[in-house]
Order: C-alpha cells, then structure tokens, then sequence
C-alpha cells in the first residue's frame, strides 16, 4: 500500500461533499423547494416526502449485495412501495429535483480552486476517476471539470451494483484507473462511507474535513486545496 498521495499513480474522487461543498448546495436547493411549495402547496409535501424516502432507502441499501437485481432499479422500487406510487413517478421527481435543478447552481459551490487542483495533479502525472453513488458526468460537466477525469464511475453501474461502503467500486475505479487497489488514494468526505470502503478496499484515503483520527491509510485536511499540501 503506498498511503501518500505523492506517491500514488492514481487518484480516486467521490463527488457529492468532496468536489463542491453541500452547505451551500442544500441551502440553495431547500430555496428553490420553497418557492417552489409557495406555487404549489398541495403537491409540496408529497414531493418532500417522496425526496425524503428516496434518501432514506438508499441508506438502507448501503447492505445491498444482491446480483440478481439491478440496483439502479431497486433504489426507486422500494421507496416507491413505500409511498403508494410507481418507480417512474418517484424516479422522475428524483430526477428532476436531485439531478436536474442543481446543476446550474453547482459551480457556485465548488470548492475554492478545484480545477487548479485537479490541474497540478495531472501535472504531476497522476490519473484521475470518480466514484460516487450518484451519476457523477453531468455533475461534473456543470463543475467544469469532466475533462479532467479519466475514470467516472457510479454505484448503480452494473459492473458495480453495490452502494459505498461495499468495496467493489473502490476496486473496479481502481482497476478502470491502471492500477491495484493499493496503488490509488481515494478522496471522499464521509468516513463511514468513502472511508470505510475504500480501508475495506484496500486503498488509502483521504477525508476533506473533520477530525484527525489515527489511521495510517488516513489522512484529513479541511479544505480541498490542502490537497496540494499531500502532493
């Protein structure tokens, strides 16, 4: 295992909280809901609650290993029986209010010099991938940064199927990246979801914020330029 980012040939992104900060995202976004819900008071709790469920079930399907079943798929099917409607009617609420309506507002919060990172990273030699549980090329387009990733990758591909902290996206990134597990630094926010898979992987990790804990395959910084720091 080479644990310094200095050191590895391959660098592997979550998105979400990693790339762009979620404060300002979620207060934006809850803005957007609002007025949306000033419009339309009838049909407002009923899309908040189906956001909510969607959320909540693929937290519950972080335990999900099943290969006969397309996660992609199951994420909207069980929340959907959940809340009395069809997949394809949560599906598109889903779509509409957590992938298609942030995106203009995404670049607003970027981390400070995101791009001049990912820059001298590559100047450095190294190659780039994302791994999210989410879908990460719009969302990297709308960051201005897709050019810059060699690798992009979601939980719901079907060479993954498995939400974070399962290991196998950390291994098949790793894998489409050129390079062993142990070779790859992973950079993720949540560690007990981007850390402990990518530990559980076998590949080294770095969290953007939080507190330091002892973990040699650990390292914290508290923002995403400290990054220049490690390289």
């Amino acid at each position: 295992m080479k644990p310094l980012l200095r050191e590895a040939p391959a660098v592997l992104f979550d998105l979400d909280g990693t790339l762009y900060r979620l404060g300002p995202m979620r207060r934006r976004m809850m803005f957007e809901l609002t007025r949306w819900g000033l419009g339309h008071p009838l049909a407002f709790p009923r899309l908040m609650g189906a956001l909510r469920e969607f959320r909540s079930a693929r937290e519950e399907l972080r335990g999900f290993a099943e290969d006969g079943q397309a996660l992609a798929e199951v994420q909207y099917e069980l929340p959907a029986g959940r809340l009395g409607m069809s997949p394809e009617e949560l599906q598109g609420l889903v779509e509409e209010w957590m992938f298609a309506r942030p995106l203009p507002f995404l670049a607003q919060s970027a981390w400070p010099g995101l791009r001049d990172v990912l820059l001298e990273l590559r100047g450095a030699g190294k190659r780039l991938g994302v791994f999210s549980d989410y879908a990460p090329d719009q969302k990297l387009e709308a960051l201005g940064v897709r050019d810059l990733f060699d690798v992009t990758l979601a939980a719901t591909d079907p060479a993954v199927n498995r939400f974070k902290p399962d290991p196998r996206g950390f291994i098949v990134g790793a894998e489409r990246l050129g390079v062993a597990p142990g070779e790859a630094v992973y950079v993720g926010d949540r560690e007990d979801v981007d850390g402990a898979g990518a530990a559980a992987a076998g590949m080294s990790h770095v969290m953007v914020g939080g507190a330091a804990r002892e973990d040699p395959r650990l390292a914290r910084i508290d923002s995403f330029a400290a990054l220049r720091g490690l390289v």
